[in-house]
């Protein structure tokens, strides 16, 4: 059973462009802001990147989940096609950006090595990210952090016995939760690294509004 969570995230930094693109762009640093993250590494032959989480379920069962993911980084500007259609679906208001962009994406890899399952609750997960940093007029940098993730579960009695709708359902909710809690930590740990402005910090998903 594919079960999928969602988490979206705006902040706003104290610190310059420059130096918030630098921050962003260095993967292995930022990854391990998540508190759920146990090991990020960099398999420089096949220039992809492996995570390993970690999260304990009800029952205090680790359950591990391993992605592989490529990062790519581009410059845009909001009046270019791909900054049109950005700031149409995030930016509700354009004022405060002198229209300089930086795009940070992790997408999913299929072609991946093979990984040692170190327990039955090892699953191979899929993640793509986009992070988005607009430079501001007053020399802040705005940033926008959309996450999606897939797990496959392997669903064993006496779950099975569940109609699966039902059981998508809470899973994705409990997963949307999880990934929520993970995106207002890893955030924080941002904040204190690059004085994030606290006043202007939102995390949308996990049924929150």
């Amino acid at each position: 059973m594919q079960v999928v969570g969602k988490s979206k995230a705006h902040i706003v930094l104290d610190s310059c462009f420059h130096e918030s693109g630098i921050y962003f762009a260095d993967h292995e640093k930022l990854i391990m802001c998540n508190p759920y993250c146990s090991n990020v590494k960099y398999l420089k032959d096949l220039d992809i990147f492996q995570w390993i989480f970690q999260v304990a379920d009800p029952r205090s069962n680790p359950i591990i989940a391993v992605f592989f993911v490529r990062q790519h980084e581009e410059n845009f500007l909001l009046d270019d096609s791909y900054g049109k259609a950005f700031a149409e679906a995030r930016v509700k208001n354009r004022a405060p950006y002198n229209g300089k962009g930086k795009r940070i994406r992790w997408e999913a890899v299929h072609d991946h090595p093979e990984f040692e399952k170190t327990s039955p609750n090892t699953f191979l997960g899929k993640a793509s990210s986009e992070i988005c940093l607009l430079h501001q007029h007053d020399d802040k940098t705005s940033v926008y952090f959309d996450t999606d993730i897939c797990l496959d579960f392997e669903i064993s009695f006496p779950l099975s016995l569940m109609p699966e709708g039902i059981l998508k359902f809470m899973s994705e909710t409990i997963m949307s939760q999880i990934m929520q809690q993970a995106t207002e930590s890893m955030l924080c740990k941002v904040q204190s690294d690059i004085c994030c402005t606290v006043p202007e910090f939102a995390v949308e998903g996990g049924g929150r509004k």
